[in-house]
Order: C-alpha cells, then sequence, then structure tokens
C-alpha cells in the first residue's frame, strides 16, 4: 500500500489559553465590534468569530452578550482614563493658561482618538442608558479628580489654583468630555479630531482667563497666552 495514501490528515487544535488571557482577547476582540455596530446589532456569532472562539465559550466566559457588552463599557472608561493620565503626564512644566489650554486637549483627544476612544460608551448611553449614565458619571468623576489633582501639584499660587478649581474644572471636563465623545460619534480620524480639539482647548482658554480676571492677581500669575505655543 502507498504510504502517503495511508497518512491521516492533521488536525490542529486551537491553543489553551488562560482564563484572563482569554477573557482580554474576547473583551478586546468585541469593544471592536460594538464600536462599530452597537450593542443590537452585533450578534454572538459575529463575536465570537472575532474571538476565534465558539459561542459556548463566549456564554462561558460572559453569559451573555449584554454582560459582555458591559464588561467592554466599563474596560474602554477604565483605558480612557489611563489614556488621559497619560497625556497629562506628558505635559512640561507650563504656565497656567498654557496648561490649562494643554489638559483641555488632551481631554478632548482621550474621548475622540486612539485607544479607549468613546464610541462604545455613545452606542452604551444610546441602547442601555441608566448602565452607561452611572458608568460615565464615575467617569467624569475620576477626570475632574485628576484635573484637580494637577492643578493643584503644577500651580502654586492659590489665587490660581483656587479659583480654577472651584469655578473652571466641573464645567471644563462635562464640556470636554461631551465634546470628545461627539467626534468619536462622528468617527474623526486622528487628524481632525486633533484639529477641533485645539480649537476647542481655545475656548477653555478664554474661560480660564475669565475666571482669574475676578481676582486681578491670579491673571498676572496666568499671563502666558496658549496663542504664542501654537504660533512657535
Amino acid at each position: 500500500m502507498d504510504e502517503k495514501g495511508s497518512e491521516k490528515p492533521r488536525t490542529w487544535k486551537r491553543a489553551r489559553l488562560p482564563r484572563e488571557r482569554r477573557r482580554e482577547q474576547i473583551l478586546k476582540s468585541a469593544e471592536r465590534l460594538f464600536a462599530a455596530t452597537g450593542l443590537r446589532s452585533t450578534t454572538t456569532a459575529a463575536l465570537a468569530k472575532a474571538a476565534d472562539i465558539s459561542e459556548a465559550i463566549l456564554y462561558r466566559h460572559f453569559g451573555d452578550k449584554q454582560q459582555l457588552f458591559e464588561k467592554v463599557v466599563e474596560r474602554n472608561t477604565q483605558q480612557r482614563l489611563a489614556g488621559l493620565e497619560g497625556r497629562f503626564s506628558s505635559i512640561p512644566n507650563l504656565p497656567p493658561l498654557e496648561c490649562i489650554d494643554r489638559m483641555a486637549e488632551a481631554t478632548v483627544l482621550a474621548c475622540a482618538d486612539g485607544e479607549g476612544n468613546a464610541s462604545v460608551m455613545a452606542w452604551a448611553l444610546l441602547e442601555m442608558p441608566e448602565f452607561a449614565a452611572d458608568v460615565y458619571r464615575g467617569e467624569i468623576g475620576a477626570t475632574e479628580a485628576m484635573w484637580d489633582s494637577q492643578i493643584r501639584n503644577r500651580f502654586a499660587e492659590p489665587a490660581v489654583r483656587t479659583p480654577l478649581s472651584i469655578h473652571l474644572v466641573p464645567y471644563v471636563v462635562h464640556a470636554c468630555m461631551a465634546f470628545g465623545l461627539w467626534l468619536a460619534t462622528l468617527r474623526h480620524k486622528a487628524a481632525t479630531a486633533q484639529a477641533h480639539a485645539r480649537q476647542y482647548a481655545e475656548g477653555v482658554v478664554d474661560a480660564a482667563r475669565m475666571v482669574l480676571s475676578f481676582c486681578p492677581e491670579s491673571l498676572g500669575a496666568a499671563a502666558l497666552a496658549p496663542a504664542q505655543r501654537r504660533a512657535s
């Protein structure tokens, strides 16, 4: 008998990943699909195929599609907060108004650009509003805390630090996050998102200047206009 004819075809087994690595793989692939088509229009078959697993394994890890979506939204939020922290840490020591300019731009771009952009959150607010609103409120609170920490650590003058923390931060965080969410919903590319974020940040600086104008000594400490950076 021909030896070649007697050979059995090889069968390949999918590598068995540790539980946490498998869950992370599913979450990453699911985020891409949910960001594109949302919860209702994304099938479990498509989710399983994207993760290169069976639907049975998908259910074993997350129970059902809605539970997976909720975990994706929570993970997406944590990615965005970590990304914003990284953007803030890359801002050098600058005069207050220029620093506010950079921070506002970073907050918009954390929502609109790159890994962790807010496309999934936009779908969640549309399709699971009660759940998403709770997660989004938590994100707003964490972002406000980051802004307060940056202002406290970067600005030595109480005449600058206090008015900005009290009168500017709550408004700026809500506004920048909402604008970034809108850019993500419209699926802006990186270049256009950055251009919009820069323009929006200029308006935030105008608001900061107005807040500080109630304390003349504050304006003196924060006098450098961000336009100088853009012109350089």
